[in-house]
């Protein structure tokens, strides 16, 4: 029985040894760190959900927002620069089929963009809870607060995974490291400047809209849901598209 590409072992072997995966995870619960709103830790005990509301307010800084697309990119971005310029890619190829390999490179990509803050953003949640909870008034966790900010800490992992694959992209492309990790910074930044100076309305192609889903995306916005899935499936689709191209040369 074949295994799905997305739970195989070895392409999640190959990404869980990216140096890059955990180095870009330690930015990542960096920020969630700095954002912590420490200052709202006054008189104990604090009231019941305080430990779910200051999380929220951690995930939803600027400086996330900031670092996403340089965390998103690290692990795995400039990945076909490496194998193809190394020669690795051709011994790669003789193990496995073409299109074996745009899967698994397309899917690993995906997921090194999506598990850095995702990882960063579980590992500060479980730390908060240990900490702040016991400050708390006893009584029950809001749970529907907890889900907002899983949902919240998804959406951010989402992104990280369309910034990766845009890197991927650039990858191939130009097979050039300062293109894959560097182009995918200018483009997250040049759709703010354009939401921000010139096209306030453009909420669907903000950045920080993904994360903070603020506007109207339909009823329990499952909309920005949508959008998410949608624009991963076109840049996997277009990436896997521009790999078979070049594969053929191979």
């Amino acid at each position: 029985m074949r295994i799905c590409p997305l739970c195989s072992g070895g392409t999640m072997k190959e990404l869980l040894k990216e140096r890059g995966l955990w180095i870009a995870a330690l930015p990542g619960f960096l920020a969630i760190l700095a954002g912590f709103p420490f200052d709202k830790i006054e008189e104990l005990p604090l009231r019941q959900g305080s430990f779910i509301e200051m999380y929220h307010m951690a995930l939803d800084t600027q400086t996330i927002l900031f670092l996403l697309p340089i965390a998103a990119v690290l692990p795995m971005g400039g990945v076909y620069v490496k194998e193809s310029s190394s020669g690795f890619l051709r011994l790669y190829i003789s193990r496995i089929s073409q299109m074996q390999y745009i899967k698994r490179k397309t899917i690993q990509i995906y997921i090194g963009g999506f598990l850095p803050f995702f990882l960063a953003g579980i590992v500060a949640l479980v730390l908060c809870f240990l900490a702040i909870y016991p400050m708390e008034l006893q009584g029950e966790i809001p749970w529907e607060s907890v889900w907002e900010s899983m949902r919240y800490l998804l959406r951010i992992a989402l992104v990280g995974g369309i910034l990766a694959e845009v890197s991927g992209i650039f990858a191939v492309s130009f097979r050039n490291y300062y293109m894959a990790y560097g182009l995918p910074f200018v483009c997250y930044y040049m759709l703010v400047i354009l939401k921000e100076r010139y096209f306030t309305n453009m909420y669907a192609m903000y950045p920080a809209e993904w994360l903070k889903c603020e506007q109207d995306w339909g009823v329990d916005g499952i909309g920005i849901w949508i959008f998410l899935a949608l624009f991963s499936l076109a840049l996997m689709l277009l990436h896997g598209l521009l790999l078979y191209r070049r594969l053929k040369d191979i």
